[in-house]
């Protein structure tokens, strides 16, 4: 039923001329954001790059095609529906505490009055998005550049972002070697967002109900 995981990364840059203080995230520092889902393969499922590093992951996502088509019910074949404990479950994404919680992409409980059942479920969904910090790692262990400040216009990054995540693809698909100590070379620590306020719809609550005792 878990089709990928969702995230953000910072990718920092020099301070453009225009906008500069857009730009700056908060760690301090100018960034642009990639958007992106992956697969259990460390492969790259959709990407949305260039929004500038003070902009929240719940904005870069709700201005995003994947939210539009997600929220239609166009993500996934309607044929891919399950139903459990008689609610219909289309798959979904998994996304951390900065994403609003949807049909189509769950998060996991609040940890300050999780109860043990609900504290199972918010380690499983932890494990299963490790998949995108994985892929992450990857990525910038073969594009050490960008975990260093890039001094390039902002349109132009964007379209070398985009090639990089294409020809990582092609390596990972093509099963080509990958040494563990390229993840730590050049990587910069990752900003946690906080947490999204939106209230969740009810359908997406109920999802996630059914699932924590489904996985129980």
């Amino acid at each position: 039923m878990c089709a990928g995981a969702i995230d953000g990364t910072h990718i920092p840059i020099l301070a453009p001329v225009e906008s500069h203080v857009e730009y700056v995230n908060r760690k301090g520092f100018h960034s642009i954001i990639m958007q992106a889902v992956t697969d259990c393969n460390y492969l790259f499922r959709d990407v949305v790059i260039g929004w500038p590093g003070s902009v929240h992951d719940a904005r870069v996502l709700s201005n995003s095609a994947i939210f539009k088509n997600g929220n239609k019910k166009h993500l996934f074949p309607a044929r891919l529906v399950k139903e459990i404990g008689g609610v219909e479950i289309a798959p979904f994404l998994v996304g951390d505490p900065a994403y609003p919680l949807l049909p189509w992409l769950l998060k996991g409980y609040l940890r300050n009055n999780a109860s043990e059942m609900e504290k199972r479920f918010n380690y499983n969904l932890s494990r299963a998005r490790m998949t995108i910090e994985n892929t992450f790692g990857r990525w910038k262990g073969r594009f050490v550049r960008f975990g260093k400040r890039v001094d390039m216009e902002v349109s132009s990054l964007v379209n070398v972002v985009h090639a990089s995540c294409i020809l990582h693809n092609m390596c990972e698909l093509q099963k080509n070697n990958f040494l563990l100590d390229w993840e730590v070379v050049g990587a910069i620590e990752e900003l946690n967002e906080p947490e999204d306020e939106i209230e969740a719809a009810q359908d997406a609550d109920n999802i996630r109900s059914v699932l924590t005792e489904h996985f129980a």
